[in-house]
């Protein structure tokens, strides 16, 4: 059904969702997968998955440094929790540690979970998590630890799309199989078959890692326990952990979030003029609205990964690549061959 060479599940769903729309789409290059084209009437338009010709080259260069994002939302009046920039450890960053009590350490212009330490509250664990982000980035961002949900919201062409919330991968008790039984089933229910193949809902769980049963002794329990009927228990503890190395459920919400925080989605997009956007949000709940007291905007995508919406572990499913492609469509520029 897919070209050769197509294995990116997000192109995949552009690729299907385009040929059921009557969109004509097909790799640019034979055989790579960086660019696809699309036709359709008068139009040809080509993406980079969620980039096209609408993204500002600044747009991406603002979004992925750290430090003037912050900023330009916090132009706006956007709640961004507190933060200092520094090149490495010293006598500011052990105040500000003191000051915020728990923290997180990024790479001030990495992608993605690389190099992030959550919720650090030992001046011990900041030199640890300080060395571990600068492997990424010359510079790094102290900014103070937000407790509550994270949530990814999809803005599209000024518009919200989809909300998820995610969390870090649980088990949940049916009072008969095991903490270590219960993760081995999860292990086999990650791997979905869908109309574009095989979908990974998340990384494997390694049951036999030391992250894990740090968690479970943290919630006096271990891997050959039965946990009673209904009880959750986490297999992943926050504090200190390491961002990348969490697998995470993403579940559906779009029709909860209260309209004062997709009004503020939309903005923080605007502020950096990306046009597909994936804002990262933390606070207590995203159905009330957003304060510097109750959360923040932790950060602005300029390439959001759709797939977690069309295939979210609980909730609706959302058509966001059609939702994508219409704007493509009706809006993108004609570019001649």
């Amino acid at each position: 059904m897919f070209p050769k060479g197509i294995q990116n599940l997000q192109n995949r769903l552009i690729l299907s969702k385009a040929l059921e729309m009557g969109i004509d789409c097909k790799p640019l290059l034979a055989g790579c997968e960086d660019f696809l084209e699309l036709s359709f009437e008068d139009r040809r338009i080509i993406i980079n998955k969620t980039r096209s010709h609408r993204l500002p080259l600044i747009a991406g260069l603002l979004a992925k440094n750290k430090q003037v994002c912050n900023m330009l939302l916090e132009q706006q009046g956007m709640p961004v929790p507190s933060y200092v920039v520094l090149s490495g450890m010293g006598d500011e960053a052990v105040h500000f540690l003191e000051v915020n009590q728990s923290i997180v350490v990024k790479p001030l212009d990495a992608s993605g979970s690389a190099g992030v330490t959550l919720d650090v509250q030992t001046v011990h664990e900041m030199e640890t998590a300080i060395e571990r982000a600068l492997a990424h980035s010359t510079s790094i961002m102290l900014q103070r630890f937000v407790r509550g949900i994270d949530y990814r919201v999809l803005v599209i062409n000024g518009a919200i799309a989809a909300v998820n919330k995610y969390r870090p991968v649980f088990v949940e008790g049916d009072g008969i199989s095991t903490i270590k039984e219960l993760i081995q089933r999860l292990n086999q229910e990650r791997l979905q078959l869908t109309h574009i193949g095989e979908y990974e809902a998340f990384p494997k769980l390694e049951e036999d890692s030391a992250q894990l049963h740090q968690a479970l002794r943290a919630q006096r329990v271990n891997s050959e326990d039965v946990p009673s009927l209904g009880r959750q228990i986490e297999l992943y503890h926050l504090r200190n952990s390491a961002a990348g190395n969490i697998s995470e459920f993403y579940m559906d919400c779009t029709e909860g979030m209260h309209e004062a925080n997709a009004l503020m989605a939309i903005q923080a997009a605007n502020a950096l003029q990306i046009d597909v956007a994936g804002i990262d949000i933390r606070c207590s709940d995203i159905r009330v609205p957003i304060t510097k007291e109750n959360g923040g905007i932790l950060e602005v995508n300029a390439l959001p990964d759709m797939t977690h919406h069309v295939f979210p572990h609980e909730g609706t499913t959302r058509d966001v690549v059609r939702m994508y492609l219409e704007y493509l469509v009706q809006h993108e520029p004609v570019l001649t061959p």
